[in-house]
């Protein structure tokens, strides 16, 4: 029997909860949540970011990302920087041992990435990247079309 639409939205977002389960249970194992884990990645993929850089790239409210910063601080993994140019503002970065931390997770973490995307061929590659584009626009551009 030939799936419907709804269907395959259905089988669509139970696929993108899976892989979000399996970064859940990755983070988990490291002792974080996914939330920190996505923070930790930003901060250590961007050097001198700000906790509002962090919640644009992260896609989080600024109060999250500030109780995730306050707790990498509390535990020694980042320090905070005034900016010269905004005193108000204050840049996040790794210390030696978040730094340490951080890589040891991201090197685990892009490994399986690695492996998972070098299963798949050139073309498959390509296509999964063009599609997931695709929906995520018309999707997206559905919703904005929709917003009262």
């Amino acid at each position: 029997m030939k799936q419907t639409i709804n269907d395959q939205i259905t089988m669509y977002c139970n696929l993108l909860h899976e892989w979000s389960v399996a970064y859940e249970a990755y983070a988990k194992s490291m002792g974080l949540s996914n939330t920190a884990l996505d923070v930790l990645t930003t901060i250590y993929e961007n050097p001198n970011c700000t906790q509002k850089d962090i919640a644009e790239s992260c896609f989080l409210p600024k109060q999250t990302v500030n109780a995730v910063v306050t707790s990498f601080l509390k535990d020694g993994w980042v320090q905070l920087e005034e900016l010269p140019s905004d005193r108000r503002n204050k840049t996040v970065n790794l210390t030696d041992e978040g730094l340490a931390k951080a890589k040891e997770i991201m090197t685990k973490v892009h490994s399986c990435e690695m492996t998972a995307m070098s299963q798949l061929s050139e073309t498959e590659r390509e296509t999964l990247l063009t599609l997931t584009k695709t929906y995520i626009h018309k999707c997206s551009q559905a919703m904005a079309e929709n917003i009262e």
